[in-house]
């Protein structure tokens, strides 16, 4: 009897299985662990950079190995293994590529033979052309040879270098500069240089035996203001220093001087127009003679130009004007900022949004011309804003808001009333306003009167109260009656009075910019540390005015009449004006200019390094100067024997 056991043959087969799927899962373990044993690299090129035959690669490396594997760099094709092409190590390469046109670059990881990264590639093109030799240029200036060199090729050249009686000098930029001796003979090579390509030579032979004379260039702004006149002299061998330079006028023999780099007049220039001659002379007797004619205009104009705003979805500045340039202005932080210039022709303009704020904002127009001084326009105050109407005849406070009092009405103040900064307070036509005496008006924000319509009236009733601006403030007063009233300025921004009456004191200490056009003021006056002070056809009279520490004082078709009238430590020009005054004392290192004014039985002592300069005046009585502590007056010379003129000896009186 045969017996067959399915069961051992059974158990074979399975041990068979079992021995096959051990080899496969070891074959799996090795591979995975040939796996975890490499690392996930990852190359590319960051920059690359060619200049003639050589190219400078910089390669950035992402990877999770430890250490870092070499490049394989092939050129115009991938690599076949890892032995095909050159290794490398380092992430910044430079290759020299000997073959002219398109190249690709192809950079891979290796480890031995084996690839650990897929090649990244960079096309390139290699012009192994030289560059073009470079254009020359030169110039002599106080005994130094400067040169400039350019080359059409300038796109590829990285630098430019001059060979100099075999002294070799190397630029980025192509100029060059260094001293030279008279008589001497320099041969200079130039070259352009691209990468290690050197272009031929450009060649430049100088023999430095002639002295030419000096070049001068004069520039001015016309008409002339009476500042300086720019100039620049420039000669092949000697120094500004060395140079004799004189200026003069052609007409009156007034001298400019020279303070190396303008030349400023002596004094003002006369009114019309000038010949300025400038004669300036090298160390060898070359001689540039130049003539310039300069035009200085003192003449004001009557009129005065025109702002208007409009508010609506847009803010519109209108103007009317004589004609000119136009500047549109808007004051920011202590300054008069210009937002547009405008020709003559133009008579709008849209403020654009940047230039408008919450808190409003004072624009004014400036307007230049050829033939006549225009002085600045009324400033006009702009602001968005839902005003509280008053129109209760009695007022104790604002609560801090901005504040419309109605035209027609009359009001009158209880207590001290304050407008508070970044508030505004308007006052319609015809309106009223009483503050009792010994109350004040406290202004830090905007008092914006506009009585044009009609007048508005301050204390019509005879009190005197006090309007006092400070901490910055703003008071815009357009045909206002301010009668006994005083008015007390303090380190305000703006005061404008345009057809007002002041029959009070007036006393401003500290402001940007103060207007006074068409108005009449009678008190006593003390106006200082002001920056622009502009006086339009007005009259002040009284005891006594005192101006000081003023940086630019314009007074136009006005008069002063005081017994005492003092200048001190500013600079005060007066056109078509009239001064009358017991005593008129310039002290300081002032400065007052009179062109075409009167003086009425006035006696003027100029003092403390000050100066004085009157041109075609109107005498009236007896007029006396007294000079002394290194003062100095002009005065045209038809003038001399009409006014009585005493000086010490360190004082100066110039005729012309």
């Amino acid at each position: 009897m045969i017996k067959i056991c399915y069961s051992s043959l059974d158990g074979r087969v399975k041990e068979i299985k079992r021995i096959a799927w051990r080899v496969l899962i070891f074959a799996m373990l090795l591979m995975l662990i040939s796996c975890s044993n490499s690392t996930n690299y990852a190359v590319s090129i960051k920059q690359i950079d060619c200049e003639g035959s050589t190219c400078n690669l910089r390669l950035e490396i992402s990877e999770d190995g430890l250490s870092l594997p070499e490049f394989l760099i092939t050129l115009d094709r991938p690599p076949v293994d890892g032995s095909d092409g050159i290794r490398i190590k380092g992430t910044e390469i430079s290759l020299d590529l000997k073959e002219a046109g398109s190249h690709t670059i192809f950079v891979t990881l290796v480890d031995g033979k084996r690839f650990l990264s897929t090649p990244v590639s960079k096309e390139v093109i290699i012009n192994l052309n030289p560059p073009d030799a470079p254009d020359l240029t030169w110039s002599l200036s106080q005994g130094e040879l400067k040169l400039s060199l350019r080359s059409d090729s300038s796109d590829s050249v990285t630098d430019y270098r001059i060979l100099v009686n075999n002294v070799l000098h190397s630029s980025t930029q192509g100029t060059f500069s260094f001293p030279v001796d008279r008589d001497a003979h320099y041969v200079i090579q130039a070259f352009s240089v691209a990468g290690n390509l050197r272009s031929d030579p450009s060649i430049l032979d100088l023999k430095l035996s002639e002295d030419f004379a000096p070049e001068v260039e004069l520039t001015s702004v016309l008409p002339f203001t009476n500042g300086a006149v720019d100039i620049t002299v420039v000669d092949d061998w000697d120094r500004t220093n060395d140079l004799s330079i004189k200026a003069f006028l052609e007409e009156s023999n007034i001298l400019l001087l020279f303070d190396g780099n303008r030349l400023i007049p002596e004094i003002p220039l006369p009114e019309g127009i000038n010949t300025l001659v400038v004669r300036v002379a090298d160390s060898s007797g070359n001689v540039t003679e130049l003539k310039r004619e300069l035009k200085t205009v003192r003449k004001t104009s009557v009129e005065i130009p025109e702002l208007y705003i409009e508010e609506g979805t847009i803010r519109n500045a209108r103007w009317t004007t004589p004609k000119g340039m136009v500047e549109l202005q808007r004051y920011i932080d202590g300054e008069w900022i210009t937002l547009s210039t405008h020709s003559s022709e133009e008579e709008s303009s849209i403020i654009a949004k940047d230039s408008i704020s919450e808190k409003g904002d004072l624009y004014r127009i400036v307007v230049d011309s050829d033939n006549e001084k225009l002085l600045p326009s009324v400033p006009v105050f702009a602001k968005e804003s839902l005003f509280r109407r008053f129109s209760t005849e009695f007022i104790s406070s604002f609560l801090g808001m901005d504040a419309l009092l109605v035209g027609g009405n009359s009001y009158r103040f209880y207590g001290n009333i304050v407008v508070r900064e970044n508030t505004v307070m308007r006052v319609e036509s015809g309106t009223s306003l009483t503050i009792p005496r010994g109350n004040t008006l406290l202004v830090s924000g905007v008092l914006d009167l506009e009585g044009w319509k009609d007048r508005v009236k301050v204390n019509p009733g005879g009190s005197s109260g006090t309007i006092e601006v400070t901490n910055n403030g703003v008071l815009i007063a357009r045909s206002v009656d301010f009668n006994n009233s005083t008015v007390s300025i303090e380190n305000a921004a703006v005061a404008v009075f345009e057809d007002c009456t002041l029959s009070g004191d007036l006393k401003i200490s500290g402001a940007r910019t103060v207007q006074i056009y068409n108005s009449q003021f009678s008190g006593d006056m003390e106006i200082e540390n002001v920056r622009e002070l502009l006086v339009h056809q007005s009259d002040f009279s009284g005891s006594s005015l005192v101006l000081s520490g003023l940086g630019r004082v314009l007074l136009s078709r006005s008069s002063l009449r005081f017994h005492s009238l003092e200048i001190v430590d500013s600079r005060l020009e007066a056109y078509e004006s009239l001064f009358e005054a017991e005593g008129l004392f310039v002290r300081k290192t002032s400065h007052l200019l009179q062109t075409r004014g009167a003086l009425i039985e006035t006696e003027i002592s100029v003092s403390g390094a000050s100066s004085i300069h009157i041109e075609e005046p109107n005498l009236t009585g007896d007029v006396k100067i007294e000079l002394r502590d290194l003062s100095r007056l002009s005065l045209q010379k038809d003038f001399e024997g009409s006014i009585e003129i005493v000086s010490d000896e360190k004082s100066a009186i110039k005729v012309f």
